[in-house]
């Protein structure tokens, strides 16, 4: 059995490299290398990563290493050495730092070999205005352009073509950049698209050339603006300046008094809620100032029409007096593609467009999202979510990035009780909501309250007509009068007022 030796991450590979050239471990191709040549440097980090996922492939894995010696160098990340040796505890009974045997080898003098693949250069654009460029660019030029998944997929045959006669085709890596953090068995697949595509000109997002620098250092060893690939590509166009959007945590001590006693005033009953949530917002606004919290995520739940939704829209008028509140509606959102249809289906390029939440936030100059019936929507926009509640920011289909930093998102949901919230909800994304609570139905004396709060907006609304009345008490009883006593939503008890308050106005021969 032999030893596994480690590294810390890319600066130190990139001293390995300096001393001898490195193969990342590729089926196959693995097998031969060492059948030639034992005592080479094979980095088994990204085999690693896949195995965690794809425990199919240890056989075979372990079959291509079969004829490794003591002459053969085995490096992997030292983060996941430990789970290296649990994968084969057949072949390598330890590991050490590699810089601790390199100098044993430097003495050696091994005479090193031609490495597989040729480092290129990472081609970078900075936004999705850019990317639009580049891709009418493309069209207009017949130069091919894709994702990953597309050429590993549907595409790989005609990318083939393009790759074998040298012709220039593009390949964007901006969306796996993303994904790859949190789903590390996408390394090997690239390798090896990588590998085998040589001819093949990488582009990607200048906020992810990092990311791709950090997990393939062995394909790229360089980064230059896209003109530098594309010298005859237009002038790229101007990032339009973003309209400033109004956030709870840019409020001064005396204006979140305000918002506070506004939204006491007008959410009626809920007391439970309200102490808790006055206690969240100070909370959020002394975390979000020294960068701990970024998103305020409230859950609320129960019975349809008392008073959920209503938060939301509190929220954003107490920020901005006739505010657009952005709102999705979950219901819309059970089907495979929800995500899709979130955040813009996937960057294909053509047919490519914008996901609903982005266009609400933009259309929205207030810091609040309303996510209505959540529990409907799909496994897929659970994570996306946890996500965005973790990072406070979110990248839609065209690479452009919404930093929702110091946002109250409110999701709202239907499910009757706390028992069917653990059921539905995943456990994970339960963690990371702020504030959950549940709403329940009016009191007798609560829909008194919310009626009360119905005139005195309506003597608002219509203050020209209320200057002609005369509004007695046996006036509000008349306006009061009907049973509401097995009335559950307020939005039907406000719906009778309404109608009660136009046949008010008609008997007094007052016009509206």
């Amino acid at each position: 059995m032999y030893t596994i030796f480690t590294y810390s991450g890319i600066d130190e590979l990139r001293k390995i490299q300096a001393s001898r050239e490195i193969f990342p471990f590729k089926f196959v191709e693995t097998k031969e290398l060492l059948e030639c040549d034992t005592s080479c440097c094979i980095d088994i980090t990204a085999l690693v990563y896949l195995l965690q996922t794809n425990k199919t492939d240890l056989y075979a894995a372990q079959m291509n290493l079969e004829k490794m010696d003591e002459d053969t160098v085995i490096i992997v990340k030292e983060s996941v050495a430990d789970y290296a040796l649990e994968l084969f505890p057949f072949l390598f009974f330890d590991y050490k730092d590699f810089f601790e045997e390199s100098r044993e080898i430097e003495k050696a003098d091994i005479a090193t070999i031609a490495c597989p693949c040729e480092r290129r250069t990472l081609y970078k654009y900075n936004n999705a205005d850019e990317l639009n460029t580049i891709i009418v660019y493309a069209k207009e030029h017949d130069i091919p352009i894709a994702t990953f998944s597309q050429v590993s997929g549907i595409l790989r045959d005609d990318f083939d073509e393009f790759n074998r006669s040298e012709k220039l085709a593009l390949m964007d890596l901006t969306s796996l950049s993303y994904a790859i953090e949190d789903n590390k068995n996408l390394i090997y697949p690239l390798e090896q698209i990588l590998s085998s595509f040589s001819n093949l000109s990488i582009i990607a997002q200048t906020a992810q050339v990092d990311v791709l620098l950090k997990y393939f250092p062995l394909f790229f060893d360089a980064q230059e603006p896209i003109k530098k690939l594309l010298p005859e590509l237009s002038v790229m166009p101007e990032v339009p300046e973003k309209k400033s959007v109004l956030k709870v945590t840019e409020l001064s001590h005396d204006k979140l008094s305000t918002f506070i006693e506004g939204l006491n005033h007008n959410l009626i009953g809920h007391k439970y809620f309200k102490e808790r949530l006055h206690r969240a917002l100070k909370n959020f606004i002394s975390l979000n100032r020294v960068k701990e919290q970024k998103i305020l995520s409230i859950f609320l739940f129960g019975a349809s029409g008392i008073g959920k939704t209503e938060v939301a829209r509190l929220f954003a008028e107490g920020l901005q007096e006739n505010s657009y509140l952005a709102k999705i509606n979950f219901q819309n959102y059970s089907s495979q593609d929800a995500l899709n249809s979130l955040i813009g289906s996937p960057a294909g390029y053509v047919g490519c467009n914008h996901g609903e939440l982005s266009e609400k936030i933009e259309k929205s100059s207030v810091g609040v999202l309303l996510c209505d019936e959540f529990e409907k929507t799909t496994r897929p926009v659970f994570s996306f979510f946890l996500e965005l509640l973790e990072e406070g920011k979110f990248t839609d289909s065209m690479a452009r990035e919404y930093n929702m930093d110091g946002y109250i998102i409110i999701f709202t949901s239907n499910i009757p009780n706390e028992a069917t919230y653990k059921k539905v909800i995943p456990p994970e994304l339960q963690t990371r909501f702020d504030l959950v609570c549940e709403f329940e139905a009016p009191t007798e004396l609560e829909k008194n309250q919310f009626l009360d709060l119905l005139l005195e907006k309506a003597t608002q609304r219509y203050a020209k007509q209320f200057e002609k009345i005369v509004l007695t008490d046996a006036d509000k009883r008349k306006l009061y009068g009907f049973d509401y006593s097995k009335i559950t939503a307020l939005r039907d008890i406000k719906r009778v007022f309404n109608d009660r308050l136009m046949a008010f106005f008609e008997e007094k021969e007052v016009d509206y």
